[in-house]
């Protein structure tokens, strides 16, 4: 029994990161999914396609624009999930939106 609660609460913490990166969009209401739109990434979160969610936020954010926290949000999303190669990628993301704010703020 408890190894079924430990795997829900592991797979609502997943849910949860996700909807908080989502926040760090410029425009979180806009998340592309080409030729799917909003409704698609919702269905990958509510399926539990968490994999699926993650990249479609992060095409989002290559398209839309994003806060730099946007990447380290998504990166703990890709360790949790095991894609560590996808983890080092959104942590290089991060650091590449960092240095890009603090030039725009010089």
């Amino acid at each position: 029994m408890d190894s079924v609660v430990g795997r829900v609460k592991y797979w609502k913490i997943v849910e949860a990161q996700l909807r908080q990166a989502r926040e760090f969009l410029h425009s979180p209401e806009e998340v592309v999914i080409p030729d799917r739109g909003l409704d698609a990434y919702e269905e990958y979160v509510d399926n539990g396609e968490f994999a699926s969610a993650m990249e479609a936020l992060a095409t989002s954010a290559r398209q839309s624009g994003c806060k730099s926290g946007f990447w380290r949000r998504l990166k703990k999303v890709a360790t949790q999930l095991g894609l560590h190669e996808s983890a080092d990628q959104y942590e290089r993301c991060f650091h590449e939106a960092l240095a890009t704010s603090r030039r725009g703020a010089v």
